[in-house]
């Protein structure tokens, strides 16, 4: 029997562009390598240039001259309140003299406790209004809505003088600091003014802070 000789077949011969992948992929690998252990090193330099600098000194703010040479703005004054809106009235004959004492508030006192003088007159002539003796200073230079920075602003700006008779007008207002201890601001209004010597009067008192 005639043996059929082998058929021996070709291997498959393998692409190029395979080949070519394959070695790309290699190129790209070693380069993703190279740029990691770049940035370790990076890193460690880094690291070690700033441990070898120490911790970072600490910046504090210093004021400016102008600044700390600034005045503060002065806190308001506080005056509280001792009385408020007390009515005094006033009758009186002609030409007569009542002393009042606005400490409290009260009418007709002794002349040496009097905060303010008010003396009546005959005919059309209006009654008048001076400081007392136990007043400290007073002024004119109010209005009836005065509040106690007011009164104390016109006193300090505008004083009445010791003996000046004012004129008793509706609607009108003074202010009075009295002497005692503690002190006392007074504003005075005038509600109505009557025939012979009559008159209305309310007083707000506060009391002056130490």
């Amino acid at each position: 029997m005639t043996e059929s000789p082998a058929v021996f077949g070709k291997s498959p011969v393998k692409p190029r562009r395979a080949r070519r992948g394959v070695a790309v992929a290699v190129v790209f690998s070693l380069l993703a390598f190279a740029v990691a252990a770049g940035a370790g090193f990076l890193s460690w330099r880094t690291f070690e240039t700033v441990d070898g600098l120490g911790p970072l000194p600490l910046v504090t703010a210093v004021p400016s001259r102008e600044a700390a040479t600034r005045p503060r703005p002065l806190d308001p004054v506080r005056y509280p309140v001792s009385y408020a809106k007390e009515p005094l009235r006033l009758d009186l004959a002609c030409a007569a003299v009542i002393h009042l004492d606005l400490d409290e508030p009260r009418a007709d006192v002794a002349e040496s406790l009097a905060d303010l003088r008010y003396e009546s007159r005959c005919g059309a002539e209006p009654p008048k209004l001076s400081l007392g003796a136990g007043a400290a200073a007073g002024s004119r230079q109010v209005s009836a809505d005065s509040d106690a920075a007011g009164c104390d602003r016109a006193i300090r700006t505008g004083p009445l003088g010791r003996g000046l008779q004012i004129e008793v007008k509706s609607g009108s207002a003074l202010c009075v600091l009295t002497a005692a201890t503690p002190a006392e601001l007074v504003l005075v209004e005038v509600i109505d003014v009557g025939g012979s010597g009559t008159a209305g009067l309310r007083a707000t008192s506060w009391q002056v802070p130490k």
